[in-house]
């Protein structure tokens, strides 16, 4: 076989095979677009809101100054130590 006989073949196999992807593509595109128009869209489900009794925010906000004094500690101690 000579060199443009397979050139031929090599055009050939190479339009069919982007014939192919355009036609895939192609079908793709018009079945995204179709499902986009008939299938409804899902609305999202909101959780109805809890009441939180308000001595529970207080709690919440306030820092127990003994367990502030106990992590100062701590840190003091770690980067002494670290230090050494």
């Amino acid at each position: 076989m000579d060199i443009s006989g397979s050139l031929v073949t090599a055009l050939m196999l190479m339009g069919l095979g982007m014939a192919f992807v355009f036609i895939f593509l192609g079908l793709l595109f018009v079945c995204i677009n179709l499902m986009a128009k008939y299938i409804p869209v899902d609305t999202p489900v909101t959780a109805p809101k809890r009441k939180t009794p308000v001595s529970a925010k207080t709690d919440q906000t306030q820092i127990n100054p003994q367990v502030v004094a106990a992590i100062t500690s701590a840190v003091q101690q770690y980067r002494k130590a670290q230090s050494v």
